[in-house]
């Protein structure tokens, strides 16, 4: 790979491309202010940045960060019960992305990541994923054959990555030493302190994993698991590791027989489980053998009680598994899955139309789009064949949501799920869909409407950490 080339133009564009609804970093320069004045900074910021990288130094200011940690569901004195939000320097930022940008070019033109990686990378997405383990899982059941699946659970994926094992790792991809040395010091001595309610904690030392909040740690975690794909079957989207094995021969055989292609796929799982293990032992990763599921797929009526062992853990098939916040049934059917996703947005619904009085009824219409249908389309084309009666309920969650936003004209301009279904690319989750409603909010209904960002399962099953409701404006 080429030295990184920093330019005025790649600068100016970095900073155009700011959100300003984003918070300022420790430093208290609002985003705003760096977009407004970018043609002026870029070519005081281009040679800063040019400096930084040509000594491999990153200065202490941009290496510490405020957290604030939002609460999950579950219970709230427990602190991993939270997640952690950090807020880091703008201008950490902004070089970072010109970094990145050069580097997943390099990256991916060489394909050098792993083909059978699909998160933090352009054109793939978690449906795309889940898309190919389907087909495999369902194509095995229509075929009368079997396959044993094993979704890997990474403990703290990301906060404990092991820096001596990264920094090592990053020659071998034909990374340039200058490089190598400016990511070595933006790894290298960085702090954090948790901001509460106003109160803040101490600054404290942070000496393993990659920063949360940084634009180049995807990437840096992209390079520290790939070698784990290149010794085993597995396929990830970022930490979320899945892997299986397949019987493919006839499907009419004896019990006998069966026994003995399920010791086999067995086999195979833990053969796939301990490269996996190896793997972690080497680079400090933990998995979590309690956390790990099993699910074997057949359309066969004796059960699958043969079980595999993860680190002496034996692991029971069970009858479902959950990936990318999608349950799948050993049949590979989704009815666990869309009870769930009704459940979810009838409860999302409830509380829009407990503050509805707060609203008007396209402010109460774009709540719905926002905060409730997503839960209703999340990889839709996954299970856009299932029986009527299991699509059903979300449809009638629909026709609630009709009769409380009380607009004819706006709800004859609204799309059944039905056709939406059919269409690519449904939902990105977006602050446009909730600007207007936000300005011409209540502050009566903030509580209210706070349980639809905060509440208990609150988040959106896009794996991204879901946006929190500014102060109304």
């Amino acid at each position: 790979m080429p030295d990184v080339r920093v330019t005025q133009r790649s600068v100016r564009k970095s900073l155009f491309s700011l959100d300003v609804s984003k918070s300022s970093g420790r430093d208290g320069v609002p985003p705003i202010v760096l977009k407004t004045c970018a043609p002026e900074l870029a070519p005081v910021l281009t040679r800063l940045f040019r400096y930084s990288y040509s000594q491999g130094v990153v200065q202490y200011s941009w290496k510490t960060g405020l957290v604030h940690p939002i609460p999950k569901k579950g219970d709230r004195s427990d602190p991993s019960n939270y997640r952690p939000i950090a807020i880091t320097s703008l201008f950490s930022k902004i070089m970072e992305s010109i970094i990145n940008s050069q580097l997943m070019r390099y990256l991916e033109d060489h394909q050098l990541i792993n083909d059978r990686q699909y998160g933090f990378r352009r054109g793939r997405s978690a449906g795309d994923l889940l898309v190919y383990l389907t087909h495999r899982w369902a194509e095995a059941v229509e075929s009368k054959w079997e396959a044993l699946a094993v979704s890997l659970d990474i403990a703290k994926a990301f906060d404990r990555i092991w820096h001596k094992a990264l920094l090592s790792k990053l020659p071998s991809y034909g990374l340039p030493e200058k490089l190598c040395k400016w990511i070595t010091s933006f790894l290298a001595d960085r702090s954090i302190k948790v901001v509460v309610d106003g109160a803040c904690s101490d600054f404290k030392p942070i000496n393993v994993g990659v920063p949360q909040g940084c634009v180049l740690s995807p990437t840096l975690f992209l390079l520290h698991i790939n070698d784990m794909l290149l010794t085993s079957s597995i396929h990830c989207y970022a930490d979320d590791s899945t892997g299986d094995a397949l019987y493919t021969g006839r499907a009419n055989i004896s019990r006998e027989n069966v026994a003995e292609y399920r010791d086999k796929l067995v086999s195979e799982v833990e053969s796939l489980l301990n490269k996996v293990s190896d793997w972690g032992r080497l680079n400090l990763v933990q998995f979590n053998p309690q956390k790990t599921q099993v699910c074997a797929f057949t359309a066969k009526k004796n059960p699958f009680v043969v079980s595999p062992q993860f680190q002496g853990t034996p692991l029971l098939a069970s009858a479902s598994i959950g990936i990318l916040g999608v349950d799948i049934s050993s049949d590979v059917q989704f009815r666990g899955h869309l009870e769930e996703r009704a459940k979810l947005a009838s409860k999302k619904l409830g509380v829009i139309s407990r503050a509805r009085q707060y609203f008007m009824p396209a402010h109460r219409l774009q709540l719905y789009k926002a905060q409730v249908r997503p839960h209703m389309e999340y990889c839709s084309h996954l299970w856009v064949g299932a029986p009527q009666c299991q699509l059903l309920p979300l449809d009638h969650i629909q026709r609630r949501a009709i009769r409380i936003v009380d607009d004819r004209v706006l709800s004859d301009r609204l799309d059944t799920l039905a056709l939406r279904r059919d269409v690519v690319s449904l939902w990105e989750p977006s602050r446009k869909e909730l600007t207007p409603f936000l300005k011409a909010g209540n502050a009566s209904a903030t509580p209210l409407i706070l349980q639809l960002f905060m509440g208990g399962g609150s988040h959106l099953p896009s794996r991204e950490p879901h946006a929190r409701l500014p102060p109304l404006l």
